[in-house]
């Protein structure tokens, strides 16, 4: 059955976790674009008011790969062509061990101990101290291959050195039946992850879970907002397609499907851009200075800043922060900054158990203690630290580290690359405006930079992208009739890259000013060097579309997702002449250039999402809005006559009072960050009885 009123598919996994929806923790103090660089528009054009991403369904995008191909999710059933080679191994008919790690008298041991069984204590212990990740797993694939479920391996401590032991299994089953894989199927499982309302890395985590295998086997191409509507290419190597689809189908949020196969892994990068289609809630002004705003985006484009997503919500400890730390080596910082409580923490989130392990690590320093109370965020990048911390020797932050993702690691170092970036182009915009002058960077190839092709290394299968190197040109005073704007680019700090010399200078305070030299000199950590980049200081979008409706509840459903369209949902609810006017746009942008970014260049307002919070009680009367509120430095002040409308009808009538004990108590109600969609229809019942 379709969805009620434009309601996401997805149905809540857990019904007592739905009060707690309804609260968000008010969060005084997040980073505003000034504090990220971003100051400077193109022309002189007026915004106009509206509301970005009021609701996560607004904000849907589909990667475009390397060949032009759109991510859409179109199918999600198991492809019927792929048929794996079944086997059988007989390890009675091996003689010699197969395995140059397992000696034969070992080999006969398990032989026997699979044929004739024995006591649940009886067991044979194999040293493996001295060999590596890649030489333990082979040995522990070999055993499983041969012997199926008859034994069972496990890795264990004696006397302080690693053993694999192996019992015979408590519940013999019938011999291990495998499958070989299709000599016509590329190595390379390829599908598309659609998610809602989480970013990459969560869904990755959630994925590898549901298959218990480690999420450096997944790869992708780009990371993706949360909240969002999203569908992109994922990778892993020789999984089953059925264990895809079956075991991911009762995530939360989540569908997989589209499996194709390759011979070469999916690679970060290797994506050309993202089609995007977004509505603008509550646009308060003529058609005429929408259309306006949207010719000269389309015509000029916008200022390519990184956008603030890229530098976290918390200007507390802003992801550029601990960039800055693991670039100066200084590995405990970083961690504590990690793992440091927040101010926009909210224990009543689905995020409670790691919001009490951090405060458990901040007092005491235990990250064993701290690593215990967490339950459903074991994955979850505060999990994989802890976990670090614990299997790691004493002040082992390095190794500790490296439990993170690779990909989470490098988004804290670019957090800091893209910092500079954005002070730079807006000095540089405020220096010299929007014309090229002498001592400008072009690209030699004039080919698109977006400012991401560093060197990517892949922990668990040891593949590599090569970065293509970038040649640069200096503009001098007879070069400027040859290139426009949109020719220039910025450079990204680096050990390997050109400045711009009359701009030398403020990037070298800038930098300075992060505790780091300008040289970025390379340290002993490979994965913490910056090689530096460039990008092109503006964007411009492709194939912009818009359009001018209108609707009349905040929860219409304005835009169809790839999910809806599969299940043949037609239900858009716009109207004519509703109460509310929305701009739905659809274009295309290269990769890694940020969407809200442009929407900032046409609507000529603060991106933040505390900003955009506030404007989303658009639908609520002001009879509700102008209930008394309390911030948490005062006490409340309420008179006489107020306290005669409570006591009259807030105590009587249940919606009322929760909605004043939502005001009193300075939570927020907004479908910017909550994820209570139904909100907005409480607060509209609320007006329209008062």
């Amino acid at each position: 059955m379709p969805p009620k009123r434009g309601r996401p598919y997805f149905k809540s996994q857990n019904a007592q976790c739905k009060q707690s929806r309804h609260q968000e923790y008010r969060h005084y103090d997040q980073l505003s674009e000034k504090d990220v660089g971003i100051t400077e528009y193109l022309g002189n054009l007026e915004g106009f008011s509206g509301i970005i991403k009021a609701r996560y369904s607004d904000f849907q995008l589909n990667e475009i790969d390397l060949d032009g191909n759109m991510a859409k999710l179109t199918d999600t059933s198991i492809p019927k062509d792929f048929t794996p080679k079944m086997t059988k191994h007989n390890y009675n008919e091996v003689q010699n061990s197969p395995n140059k790690h397992i000696p034969q008298e070992i080999w006969e041991a398990i032989k026997t101990l699979a044929n004739n069984g024995g006591t649940d204590t009886e067991s044979i212990s194999l040293n493996i101290e001295h060999l590596d990740k890649e030489e333990r797993l082979e040995l522990h694939t070999c055993i499983k291959s041969y012997f199926g479920q008859k034994v069972i391996a496990s890795t264990v401590s004696v006397d302080n050195k690693r053993h694999i032991q192996i019992k015979k299994y408590e519940k013999e089953m019938k011999q291990d039946v495998r499958s070989q894989w299709p000599p016509d199927k590329g190595e390379y499982v390829y599908f598309i992850l659609y998610k809602e309302k989480m970013d990459t890395l969560e869904a990755a985590f959630k994925i590898s879970n549901a298959l218990n295998i480690s999420t450096g086997k997944f790869t992708h191409a780009g990371n993706k907002d949360r909240r969002s509507i999203s569908s992109q290419w994922f990778c892993v190597h020789k999984v089953e397609p059925w264990k895809l689809i079956t075991k991911t189908r009762k995530l939360f949020n989540i569908k997989v499907g589209n499996i194709t196969f390759k011979d070469t892994p999916l690679q970060l990068g290797q994506l050309k851009g993202n089609r995007f289609r977004i509505a603008l809630r509550n646009v308060t002004c003529s058609d005429d200075a929408i259309n306006k705003a949207l010719n000269y985006l389309n015509e000029h484009g916008f200022i390519n800043y990184y956008g603030l997503q890229r530098f976290g919500n918390d200007k507390d400890v802003p992801t550029f922060k601990v960039g800055i730390s693991l670039l100066q080596g200084k590995w405990k910082e970083a961690i504590d900054q990690i793992l440091k409580p927040k101010l926009s923490d909210d224990p009543s989130s689905n995020q409670g158990d790691i919001i009490k392990a951090k405060n458990i690590y901040a007092e005491t320093g235990n990250a064993k203690e701290a690593y215990k109370v967490l339950q459903r965020n074991k994955s979850s990048v505060e999990g994989k630290l802890l976990e670090g911390l614990n299997s790691s020797a004493e002040n082992d932050y390095v190794n500790a580290l490296e439990k993170i993702p690779r990909s989470m690691r490098l988004l804290y170092i670019h957090a800091f690359q893209s910092l500079i970036w954005n002070k730079m182009v807006s000095k540089r915009l405020q220096l010299f405006g929007m014309k090229p002058v002498a001592g400008d960077l072009v690209l030699s190839n004039k080919e698109e930079s977006n400012g991401e092709t560093e060197l990517i290394e892949q922990e668990e299968d040891h593949t590599t992208t090569i970065k293509r190197r970038k040649q640069v040109k200096t503009l001098t005073e007879d070069d400027l009739g040859n290139y426009s704007m949109y020719d220039i680019v910025m450079t990204l700090p680096g050990y390997d890259v050109i400045y711009p010399e009359h701009l030398k200078q403020f990037y070298k305070e800038s930098v300075e000013e992060c505790g780091l030299d300008l040289e970025m000199s390379q340290q002993s950590v490979k994965t913490y060097n910056l090689s530096g980049d460039y990008r092109n200081i503006l964007g411009r979008p492709q194939d912009l579309t818009w359009k001018i409706v209108s609707y009349n509840d905040p929860t219409d459903n304005l835009i169809m997702s790839d999910l809806q369209e599969m299940k043949g949902d037609t239900m858009l609810q716009t109207v004519e002449d509703g109460k509310y006017k929305a701009v739905i746009m659809e274009f295309t942008l290269f990769t890694c250039h940020y969407a809200t970014m442009l929407l900032r260049q046409i609507m000529k307002v603060d991106t933040a999402t505390s900003v955009h919070s506030k404007l989303n009680d658009y639908h609520v009367s002001n009879k509700v809005k102008n209930f008394p509120k309390i911030s948490v430095e005062s006490e409340p002040e309420v008179q006489e006559n107020e306290t005669n409308h409570i006591s009259n009808s807030l105590l009587t009538d249940p919606l009322k009072y929760e909605l004043f004990k939502k005001t009193v108590f300075n939570t927020v109600e907004s479908t910017t960050n909550t994820d209570d969609e139904e909100l907005p229809l409480k607060k509209r019942k609320l007006e329209e009885n008062t």
